[in-house]
């Protein structure tokens, strides 16, 4: 995970000349950042934070940015809505592809001190699929303008004020059938996410595949997989470059004579060089041929024959 620090965000406001104090826009996106942390210290002048595509489980330690207008937080692994309550400057909110759900409808609440707050987007959350979702949040947020791009007219927002007493009832009811307590859900948030300790959400096929539903937690677990991965290909890599580029260990590869033979032991073949070769009878049968490709521009000086009446050495250096 990609942790947000003060060298981090320097980086990206090299717009504003890598200085916080007066940055008002900076973009975080596709960073694998898990947490949102020390911006509302450094940067409280911020008025655009683009945060997409990262896998933040939870909206915090943004209540000392009094001049943000615009969050994106599109592409997370949010689950409610809290702690934009001291964001008083908000207009546009994204939390597009999330994983708000019918519980999650209760935490919209907590924008409706959000007077300037004109746009919100929540399309992607399974939220948007509870047949009641559009007129509860627009008769939740009577200060909206446009909800997923669309425009919000006068009397769209009438009638949605006229449902929302039916609508909240109703929401709670079908919580409560699913063994969901609707206070205990607009009010807490589960942090099991942001812990290390992550358990399995998926299984195996009977190919041995492994199945994961589409969840918050398999996101974070995929990502931690292919953060292994990389890890190890990259150990890979260098070990590869260190075996190459280490005098000490092609020192002690190399040979400057021949291997002594004792008395009786048996000759063996082998291709320490691991050179293309042949080795067959001449065509009178009269002698043995040995061809061994060690390249056209190979200095015979650094080729060494050992020619033996039952064997036939060569050391090639270089």
């Amino acid at each position: 995970m990609t942790r947000i620090t003060e060298d981090l965000v320097r980086k990206r406001a090299e717009h504003n000349d890598g200085i916080l104090a007066t940055l008002e826009e900076v973009s975080l996106h596709q960073l694998n950042i898990d947490k949102i942390e020390l911006l509302g210290h450094m940067c409280k002048h911020l008025r655009i934070l683009y945060l997409q595509s990262n896998l933040i489980a939870r909206l915090e330690n943004l209540h000392k940015l009094k001049e943000l207008e615009y969050l994106n937080m599109a592409v997370n692994n949010l689950t409610k809505i809290q702690n934009l309550q001291r964001c008083e400057s908000l207009q546009k909110l994204d939390l597009t592809v999330n994983f708000l759900d019918k519980a999650g409808l209760l935490s919209v609440q907590s924008l409706q001190h959000n007077d300037h707050l004109a746009e919100l987007y929540l399309l992607g959350n399974p939220c948007a699929e509870w047949h009641g979702y559009r007129p509860f949040i627009v008769g939740t947020l009577p200060q909206l303008r446009k909800l997923d791009g669309q425009q919000i007219p006068p009397s769209e927002g009438i009638a949605a004020r006229q449902m929302l007493p039916g609508l909240l009832q109703q929401l709670r009811q079908e919580l409560l059938a699913d063994g969901i307590d609707p206070d205990k859900a607009a009010q807490a948030e589960d942090d099991s996410l942001t812990s290390d300790d992550i358990a399995e959400t998926g299984c195996r096929d009977e190919s041995g595949e492994m199945r994961r539903p589409w969840c918050p937690a398999t996101r974070i677990l995929e990502h931690r997989e292919s953060q292994a991965q990389e890890a190890e290909a990259e150990g890979r890599r260098k070990a590869q470059q260190q075996s190459y580029c280490n005098p000490d260990d092609i020192k002690t590869q190399l040979r400057e004579d021949f291997p002594a033979i004792q008395e009786g032991e048996d000759i063996r073949q082998k291709n320490e060089g691991k050179w293309e070769f042949t080795l067959q009878d001449s065509a009178n049968s009269l002698a043995v041929e040995l061809d061994v490709e060690i390249g056209r521009y190979m200095d015979t000086s650094l080729v060494k024959a050992d020619v033996q009446p039952l064997f036939v050495r060569l050391l090639i250096k270089g």
